[in-house]
């Protein structure tokens, strides 16, 4: 699972939204500190007006805790945004996988 949720921040990356959301369970959720969706449609535009605000947006992770029990991981992640401040965010998402590997839900808090 956790290499799992590295790949999502991989592809997060390369800002390529309808990638990030065939991820997603059809029903799976996105949730931040300024929004929440769910539905691959919705996830996908999420994603899509975060790139198109912060077009140099990029993550790094840190450590990824796993809880087997839960099929989930929650992973330090720094979120640069590359903005003219080079503004960097500390987060931590928590992201939940459905039994056949997909992101059943991430929930991110800002910190």
């Amino acid at each position: 699972m956790r290499q799992l949720a590295r790949t999502y921040f991989r592809i997060w990356n390369t800002h390529d939204k309808g990638a990030l959301a065939a991820l997603f369970a059809s029903n799976g959720t996105l949730t931040d500190w300024d929004q929440s969706v769910s539905g691959t449609e919705d996830i996908e535009g999420a994603n899509a007006k975060i790139f198109s605000a912060n077009p140099g947006a990029e993550i790094t992770v840190g450590t990824c805790y796993l809880n087997g029990h839960k099929r989930s991981v929650a992973c330090e992640i720094s979120l640069i945004l590359n903005n003219a401040t080079k503004e960097v965010l500390k987060v931590v998402d928590v992201i939940e996988f459905t039994q056949d590997k997909k992101i059943q839900a991430i929930r991110a808090y800002k910190g």
